[in-house]
């Protein structure tokens, strides 16, 4: 991966510009990758080798290469292959917008970044990236004391990195919050979700909890949700089923990106906040906590429901009927759907085909209380999900029974699994999570 030439006169060179920091690949047609010496390269999902910057001089060998530029999801992927010559070649590639979220309130960010690499190799993934927020574990007490409630060097105006923005429960050590913390950790602007993503089916709640260690991933949120503990739910694109659940039960938590999808680089699963005004640390992280989120691997979409957004709700009369418009930018979108608490509201294939915005849209009548989410699909996954507006009837929220009937099926499995890795305290958590449900039944 770390293949490199040392710049000796005569050896050709390549001089790559964008006009702004990018990711860039380059590649001989043996698929080695070719980067600066002082690069650290990583290698994308699809096994590229890249690394960030702009104006970037790499020595590379005397063979055709193909040099690829990217961004993030907003703009579309420009390649060109070449023959470099002796001496130094430039080559200007410049990655066009697929649309401008920031232009329309939203900012994008990547709530789990690990600091496993070098602090200036994530901050050119930042900017390369042009990742609006990123949330980055701390470490060591030492480095959480110095920059807690500061944003780190390398943030601007648009892109803003944070040690503290966001608290990850690891597992079951850290597990459960007291309230007490929970207000502290909120005091303080912080975010409270999972380090760890579910993933899988979940047509059942016995088929959630088949598999891996639910000590350690966000199928706690079953409880935490109940108790009001937690911010997000990071599993909407990996287990959109269980996300549905937990909010059609009546709990309200925002759609986040998940820990367990770290493929590729940074800010591949971005969680988008629609921010009121300037970007800020606490203006994104008070974003989040409002629910005024969506979660996407490329797709932007925006959901409005009679001119509310997600996070928002409405208090309506039985029998009120409201428009539901979703709009989506972006490649890979294969169907677009309105769901509420009920099922599909709405379903189509997305039409924009010249940089503009497909939309669907449906008129609802709201007997009694639900939701409405929006969610982007193709290529057989889940793409992009996004956070409720929630309907209320007469002051009175959703608790679909067979959403709160599962969710106590969930709580069950999930005392089952971890009865002998926990105290008696904290098995009065979840039976205080099994109270709260049981009087949503009522």
């Amino acid at each position: 991966m770390r293949d490199y030439l040392r710049p000796l006169p005569g050896r050709p060179v390549l001089r790559l510009r964008a006009g702004f920091p990018c990711r860039w690949s380059v590649r001989t047609r043996d698929g080695r990758g070719w980067c600066p010496p002082d690069t650290v390269p990583a290698r994308d999902r699809d096994g590229r080798p890249y690394f960030h910057g702009d104006d970037v001089v790499l020595p590379v060998p005397h063979e055709p290469v193909t040099v690829r530029a990217a961004r993030g999801p907003e703009y579309a992927d420009v390649e060109t292959t070449l023959l470099p010559g002796l001496g130094e070649t430039l080559v200007e590639l410049t990655p066009p917008r697929r649309y401008d979220a920031g232009a329309r309130g939203w900012y994008g960010g990547d709530l789990h970044v690990p600091l496993n690499r070098p602090p200036g190799w994530v901050a050119a993934a930042q900017h390369g990236e042009d990742l609006n927020v990123i949330n980055v574990p701390p470490g060591d007490g030492e480095t959480l004391e110095r920059w807690s409630g500061r944003d780190l060097p390398w943030s601007d105006g648009t892109h803003v990195a944070r040690v503290d923005l966001v608290h990850e429960v690891l597992g079951l050590g850290s597990w459960p919050l007291s309230g007490v913390a929970l207000r502290e950790l909120h005091r303080r602007g912080t975010l409270v979700t999972y380090a760890n993503a579910c993933d899988g089916p979940a047509e059942t709640a016995d088929q959630l909890m088949s598999d891996g260690d639910p000590g350690f991933d966000a199928r706690l949120a079953v409880v935490d949700a109940a108790l009001g503990l937690v911010d997000g739910f990071p599993s909407p694109l990996g287990s959109p089923r269980a996300y549905r659940r937990l909010i059609g039960a009546g709990n309200r938590v925002a759609a986040m990106g998940g820990g367990s999808r770290r493929f590729g680089p940074i800010g591949r699963e971005r969680t988008y906040a629609r921010v009121d005004g300037r970007l800020t640390a606490g203006a994104y992280a008070e974003a989040v906590r409002q629910g005024r989120t969506f979660v996407t691997t490329g797709p932007f979409l925006e959901l409005e429901v009679a001119g509310r957004g997600p996070g928002d709700t409405l208090d309506l009369a039985p029998g009120a009927t409201v428009p539901v418009t979703v709009r989506v930018l972006g490649d890979g979108a294969e169907r677009v759907r309105l769901l509420t608490a009920d099922g599909v509201l709405a379903s189509g294939t997305p039409t924009g085909r010249a940089g503009g915005p497909s939309a669907l849209t449906a008129d609802l009548s709201v007997v009694w209380p639900t939701y409405v989410v929006a969610v982007v699909e193709g290529g057989g996954r889940v793409l992009a999900h996004s956070s409720p507006v929630y309907l209320d009837v007469c002051h009175r929220r959703v608790a679909r029974e067979e959403d709160v009937t599962f969710c106590l099926r969930w709580l069950d499995l999930l005392e089952k699994q971890i009865r002998d890795r926990v105290t008696e305290d904290d098995l009065e958590v979840l039976e205080e999570a099994r109270r709260v449900y049981l009087a949503r039944q009522r």
